[in-house]
């Protein structure tokens, strides 16, 4: 009788363990479809965003970070924009005080100096404004696709593949033109120029 309870368990695992095969993998490690259990399609593909896309996009970017990190410096420029931008207000427009004008470059200058780098690196392109701000859509998306294809990360089915990259695939809403290099992200190019008086 232990003989056979002994087999059953081991006939058990053996089931469980097929059916939870790899779905892909990040930095040479497998992902197990276990891992991307969840009640409906929408959850698994953002499981499989969370455990496979971004940490292979987490690691490249962190190699880098030396070329994007924002620096004081950089902060300061964006603040002396931000002043004289606002010198172009007309007379009881509100202006942003000094604690304001260093809070939006604590968010705002990191995010161009990395959607920069990405345009940069990645071939320029068309750019999708957010509401966390301007990103590099057509770059993103050969960066996406360049660390595929150098093995970053793997998702083993096609359809599940299509599902998770579909943000950067298939362009939604209104993109806006190639600035060119010499406009894209630049801190001195985030506020418009005044109008002439």
């Amino acid at each position: 009788m232990k003989h056979l309870f002994a087999c059953l368990f081991v006939l058990c695992v053996n089931s469980a363990m097929a059916q939870d095969r790899p779905i892909g993998q990040v930095g040479g490690k497998p992902v197990m479809a276990s891992q991307v259990q969840a009640e409906d399609e929408s959850k698994r593909v953002g499981l499989v965003y969370k455990l496979i896309i971004r940490p292979a996009v987490e690691a490249y970017l962190e190699s880098h970070r030396n070329r994007w990190a924002a620096t004081e410096e950089d902060k300061q420029r964006f603040m002396l924009a931000l002043r004289e931008h606002e010198k172009c207000l007309k007379t009881g427009e509100q202006r942003s005080s000094p604690e304001n004008q260093r809070a939006q470059a604590e968010w705002t200058v990191p995010q161009l100096k990395l959607q920069r780098f990405i345009y940069e690196r990645h071939g320029g392109g068309r750019l999708r404004f957010q509401q966390i701000g301007t990103e590099a859509f057509d770059a993103n998306r050969q960066m996406l696709l360049d660390l595929e294809r150098q093995g970053a990360f793997a998702i083993n089915d096609p359809a599940l593949r299509s599902q998770a990259l579909d943000y950067w695939l298939e362009p939604r809403g209104p993109l806006m033109a190639d600035p060119g290099i010499d406009k894209a992200f630049k801190i001195e190019e985030q506020f418009p120029p005044c109008p002439s008086r």
